[in-house]
């Protein structure tokens, strides 16, 4: 059972797989060695009793390598994690905690799920199972999709707004071929141009639309060049998405812009 994330990650469920006589850490490895084969690149695994333990043993060993954490391993593994690991703590709340002077799991963990219901809310149940390496989530193969994209970084700049325009035929190709299995099931919303200038600023224009219309791509990428007027390092195009089972008022290819960011 496969979880997409994102481009290059995914949580695998191997519970009841039969290759490998079911060891999830050789099938870990077969994975990745045929990745190397055929694609040409090294990925790294996480192998452990849950999406929350596999992510973090997925980051233990990068860029290319693996790292297991067994079920009785699990409570003193967590125990030293700092807090700044765990999903869902970001500046904010990592800077809160160090205040309650909380700053690995076990910290959690001693101060117990009532008191950290009454510094963090609701989230506080789900910082108390995590301290003790509990994640109940399943592995979900049907995950609603928001977008689709493509992106390219150049080896070199892109100096002008023509050079932009002339590297969008490859990028729309690239992007109809991705969302070409998808039609069954979602609605286009939205089109959308990202850019990225040469001092790493970026900017994205979309519009609502329900294609993926050439010329709507040409005048996003007009649009977000005028904001910067420099040279581009990373040009993408991509569709916002609703599924086809929700209701949606879609406006024609030729509704305004709007800027996102």
């Amino acid at each position: 059972m496969i979880e997409p994330l994102s481009l290059d990650e995914a949580f695998l469920d191997v519970s009841h797989c039969s290759q490998f006589e079911g060891s999830a850490t050789r099938i870990a490895k077969a994975i990745r060695g045929e990745v190397h084969d055929s694609v040409g690149i090294t990925i790294s695994a996480g192998i452990a009793p849950n999406k929350f333990l596999a992510k973090i043993a997925s980051d233990w060993e990068k860029p290319d390598g693996q790292f297991v954490i067994r079920p009785e391993q699990v409570r003193a593994f967590v125990a030293t994690l700092p807090v700044k690991k765990l999903h869902g703590v970001g500046k904010v709340t990592a800077a809160k905690m160090k205040r309650l002077g909380l700053e690995c799991c076990e910290d959690l963990r001693l101060l117990g799920e009532e008191e950290l219901r009454k510094y963090f809310g609701s989230f506080g149940e789900r910082l108390y199972n995590l301290s003790q390496g509990i994640d109940n989530r399943p592995v979900q193969t049907d995950r609603i999709r928001k977008s689709v994209s493509v992106e390219n970084t150049f080896a070199e700049d892109l100096p002008s707004l023509e050079s932009c325009l002339n590297a969008l035929p490859d990028l729309e190709r690239q992007l109809l071929k991705r969302i070409q299995n998808l039609k069954d099931s979602y609605q286009i919303q939205k089109q959308f141009v990202k850019i990225k200038f040469h001092d790493f600023v970026g900017t994205t224009v979309e519009m609502i639309s329900s294609s993926t219309d050439t010329d709507n791509y040409r005048a996003l990428c007009e649009q977000g060049f005028a904001r910067g007027n420099k040279p581009v390092r990373l040009l993408g195009m991509g569709v916002k998405l609703i599924p086809l089972t929700e209701n949606s008022d879609t406006q024609s290819p030729n509704s305004k812009m709007r800027k996102t960011s």
